[in-house]
């Protein structure tokens, strides 16, 4: 932090570290960013706000340079920044943490952390070259990493072999590592646990005590109001809020948000004992998981918490296919189930929204049409041919029924929102009419009312007898739409909770395995909260 400091060394009072004037973002005719006038102070932590497509990702793109303001200008700490120059936004002290990073994932974490910044041996600099000091970008690495609570990684690894969780604390790190004035936050728990949450909370305080300014973007509202010292919120655009914590309450940001209450959805109760087990898992292990014990029943909505790396996401990948098995039985629907590949598990009747939707799911640069059908072109054809009328009209279909909001169903899928992308995920796989449906992170980076209209799209599946099973970070998101949770520690089940037992306290005591898991027995406690 010692940027900040030399900038704040002297000052007595908090000062204006960036301000907004008249700023706007059009595309053609269209408007989607207009703030007419905004002020951050150093030493503040600034929470914002607001639905997909409210103009987030647009205002912090226009601060850090990598958007060009239409009209408008930004000054930072006393200079004028030259809109759509990423490069000058950063000399003057701005750093992003992207919600989608920019890593390189063919380079290795060191290499990534140190990109366009890589010390020099002093071997070279003493003969006049600048040679490449592999020792000290290792070194250092190292210690941005300790600097923003990560241990354990292998800076030598390639960033592409990482899961997300990791990638978006290496991410963290290196924006860290530019010790800026402004520190942009663009979603950066959206993918982690509650652990490693709280270290990106810890680390957006410590800037802020230093004297920097912190714009800190979260569809977590809790999240968000625990932190700021202030909360903006956005819609279509426009700021229309700007509150003080004591004003920023729950109810109080979705009404600002959305112009209007948010109903809350009417989760249906679990299913009874007597529905057919569709998945069942019995000393399941592949590398780093198990022994896992599990069953999931037609109409029930399993949840699975725990720790960023204790084995959520492999669970869901090794039930899939998508990583090998090394022991233990899985049987779907009564019967013995080896998938080898993906493409078994899709052709049996399982489906899986991914963790990274952009990088695992959606083909961006294909329209919404080709990216939701994509899983029902056998059904939709006749005698192996698929019609383009046949094609338009059950995408158009889709895209009604999920309230999927587009200009043209042929549009490109990565032009909409987080939200609307992750309605495309859900709808390719719903209209597949799977007989289990496993979700990883299923409301990563989505807005309030799109997980609101997600959780009902899940609840609606599960009524008719689709079995699902949730992995997610959000203690809150499984609290409200699971029938049951399992906690996961080190790879294992370490407690399997009913609906009429759930709390943030047991399970998070649970994950940290600070005591011995209850309901051991994970097919008497499926019993138990189906009875």
């Amino acid at each position: 932090m010692a940027a900040v400091q030399a900038r704040t060394e002297g000052d007595t009072a908090a000062r204006v570290a960036v301000s907004l004037r008249g700023v706007s973002k059009s595309y053609g005719p269209v408007k989607v960013l207009d703030i007419p006038e905004l002020e951050l102070t150093s030493g503040q932590i600034v929470g914002v706000v607001g639905e997909n497509g409210a103009g987030k990702s647009t205002l912090m793109g226009v601060l850090s340079g990598t958007v060009a303001a239409s009209t408008g200008s930004i000054v930072i700490d006393g200079q004028e920044l030259h809109s759509g120059r990423p490069d000058h936004a950063q000399s003057l002290g701005v750093s992003l943490v992207a919600q989608e990073f920019p890593l390189v994932g063919k380079l290795s974490v060191a290499e990534n952390l140190l990109l366009g910044r890589r010390p020099a041996s002093s071997e070279g600099r003493r003969f006049g070259s600048w040679r490449y000091d592999r020792a000290g970008t290792r070194a250092e690495a190292r210690a941005l990493l300790a600097d923003v609570g990560v241990e354990g990684v292998d800076v030598d690894r390639p960033v592409e072999r990482l899961p997300v969780p990791v990638r978006q604390m290496i991410e963290i790190a290196k924006a860290w590592g530019h010790h800026p004035l402004v520190l942009i936050l663009d979603e950066p728990t959206s993918s982690l646990g509650p652990v490693e949450a709280d270290k990106v909370l810890a680390l957006a305080r410590r800037h802020a005590e230093a004297g920097g300014a912190v714009l800190f973007i979260g569809h977590r509202l809790d999240e968000v109001r625990a932190l700021a010292d202030r909360v903006i919120v956005l819609r279509g655009g426009r700021l229309v809020a700007d509150l003080t914590p004591e004003q920023a309450s729950e109810e109080r940001l979705i009404r600002e948000m959305v112009g209007s209450e948010l109903a809350k959805a009417d989760v249906s109760p679990p299913p009874s004992v007597e529905r057919e087990v569709v998945l069942r898992t019995e000393g399941l292990t592949a590398d780093g998981l198990g022994p896992v014990d599990l069953e999931v029943r037609a109409g029930e909505i399993l949840g699975v918490a725990g720790l960023m790396g204790s084995g959520r996401s492999r669970l869901l990948h090794t039930v899939m296919g998508a990583q090998p098995r090394t022991g233990g039985t899985v049987e779907f629907q009564g019967r013995a189930f080896h998938p080898r590949h993906p493409a078994d598990s899709v052709a049996a009747g399982i489906g899986l929204v991914p963790e990274d939707r952009k990088e695992q799911s959606l083909v961006l640069g294909a329209s919404v049409r080709w990216n939701i059908t994509l899983a029902t072109l056998r059904r939709i054809s006749r005698r192996g041919v698929l019609t383009p009328r046949a094609d338009r009209e059950h995408a158009g279909r889709l895209v009604q029924e999920l309230g999927v909001r587009l200009h043209s169903a042929e549009q490109p899928v990565g032009d909409l929102s987080g939200g609307n992308q992750q309605k495309v995920v859900f709808g390719r796989w719903l209209a597949a009419e799977p007989r289990l449906l496993l979700l990883d992170e299923p409301t990563r980076g989505v807005d309030v009312g799109a997980k609101a209209e997600i959780y009902g799209l899940i609840d609606e599946a599960a009524k008719e007898g689709l079995a699902v099973v949730a992995a997610s970070s959000e203690l809150e998101e499984l609290l409200w739409i699971c029938h049951r949770i399992v906690v996961m520690a080190h790879g294992r089940v370490v407690a399997d909770i009913p609906r009429e037992r759930f709390s943030k306290e047991l399970i998070m005591t649970a994950a940290a395995g600070t005591q011995s898991a209850p309901s051991p027995d994970p097919q008497a406690a499926a019993k138990e909260a189906m009875a």
